[in-house]
């Protein structure tokens, strides 16, 4: 089997298992909430014609509505608790966390995360979190937006089992951000708990909500420079706005 990944900016990215395409935090716009993006998208979404469209939580950058009613064909929306109401339109599941749902062969399980709830004073109650995909035996964890936290990635660990693809943010800690986002260190310390195969790292170098800090983070830098000081480098699969990779796997 072959695994396409293509990182389409900040923490969206198309995923392809041979025929199943997932298509995570859809913002392929200009700007989200008012904030333009430091790196143009690179597709538009018509461009786009996903099986599943997951949705980490309801920010504006990882649910952006205008992306979202624009992409093709004929796909579903995986959402935590709260964003239907907000998205309204298409098929829509929500999920509870370890919840886990089937489609297309696809077995998807939601995970926990720690991050700010809410996408604005209208909708403060939505929930957040990460996803774990299973695949023809292959699973792929999505992290979506989290602090660190050993305890919750030990849960991970638990629940998810053997987890081949780590999808793991490193960006938009600075400068006051640390609660709700981890750092590309300990990005790279989460990963040795899941013990995964291969870290791709995502939520850097696209937006801020503070532009300049998109670049003075120079986050894939140090995930780059701790990955060899942790003897990790040839496990993380970096790819730049833009850049995909494909994988080919035993199964």
């Amino acid at each position: 089997m072959k695994l396409q990944v293509e990182n389409l900016g900040h923490s969206t990215f198309r995923v392809k298992f041979d025929c199943l395409e997932i298509l995570t935090d859809p913002f392929l716009t200009e700007s989200a909430g008012g904030i333009k993006r430091v790196v143009p998208p690179p597709l538009k979404p018509e461009e786009l014609s996903p099986d599943i469209v997951l949705i980490s939580h309801a920010h504006y950058d990882h649910l952006d509505l205008k992306t979202l009613k624009r992409l093709k064909g004929d796909f579903t929306t995986l959402t935590p608790l709260g964003c239907r109401e907000i998205i309204k339109k298409g098929k829509i599941i929500e999920l509870k966390d370890f919840e886990t749902v089937s489609i297309k062969g696809a077995k998807i399980t939601k995970i926990p995360a720690i991050h700010n709830k809410g996408r604005s004073p209208l909708h403060m109650k939505t929930e957040v979190g990460g996803y774990i995909v299973e695949f023809k035996g292959v699973k792929l964890l999505f992290a979506g937006d989290t602090a660190f936290s050993e305890k919750l990635y030990s849960l991970w660990k638990e629940k998810g089992g053997e987890i081949k693809f780590a999808f793991l943010p490193i960006g938009g800690f600075m400068p006051f951000f640390r609660k709700f986002h981890q750092t590309p260190e300990e990005a790279l310390k989460g990963f040795k708990i899941l013990g995964a195969e291969t870290l791709i790292p995502i939520h850097f170098g696209t937006w801020h909500l503070i532009p300049y800090y998109a670049k003075g983070e120079r986050a894939l830098e140090r995930l780059l420079a701790y990955s060899y000081i942790c003897s990790l480098r040839e496990k993380v699969k970096e790819l730049l706005p833009g850049e995909k990779r494909s994988f080919d796997i035993e199964t």
